[in-house]
């Protein structure tokens, strides 16, 4: 076997892991973002005032099985004043449901779902571990490969 598929073939799970780990860290920049973003908000709870049919539930041709979903719209009240915004498409629920979201004090119509800061540090901190674990890994490849060599470089020599 020729040196480079050898050190390909010891190396893959390092270069898995590698870029793994930086887009996990990436997406939790996102993530940090979206929960800063909302940083100033206020909790609130509402209630979903009314649905409209986004899309029927429907199986794929391999017997995948795909939910109805529903243009969810929602009521909340702050300072007496009640508000109803569309909330987003998604599948399973009923009018009535309780649903807890933060709004903007200074614009009680720009609403969010809550981000907590929990998130963003686990997604963090498993894209650095494996990150960390890529690069072990690379390392102890090399190590191995650089023993190898060693070893073959005797059976040349006669050792």
């Amino acid at each position: 076997m020729n040196k480079l598929a050898s050190f390909m073939r010891a190396t893959y799970i390092g270069r898995a892991l590698i870029p793994l780990g930086l887009i996990l860290m990436i997406v939790s920049i996102f993530v940090f973002r979206s929960a800063d973003h909302t940083q100033g908000f206020k909790k609130t709870e509402s209630v979903v005032s009314r649905l409209e049919p986004a899309e029927d539930e429907y199986t794929e041709s391999d017997g995948t099985l795909h939910e109805a979903t529903d243009t969810v719209f929602i009521k909340y009240t702050v300072d007496g004043k009640e508000y109803e915004t569309e909330f987003g498409v998604f599948p399973g629920y009923k009018i009535g449901d309780k649903i807890k979201i933060v709004y903007n004090p200074e614009d009680p119509k720009e609403i969010s779902s809550p981000v907590g800061i929990v998130l963003p540090i686990v997604i963090l901190a498993g894209g650095a571990a494996l990150l960390i674990g890529g690069i072990i890994s690379l390392i102890r490849a090399a190590k191995k490969q650089k023993a190898l060599r060693k070893q073959e470089e005797g059976w040349a020599y006669g050792k």
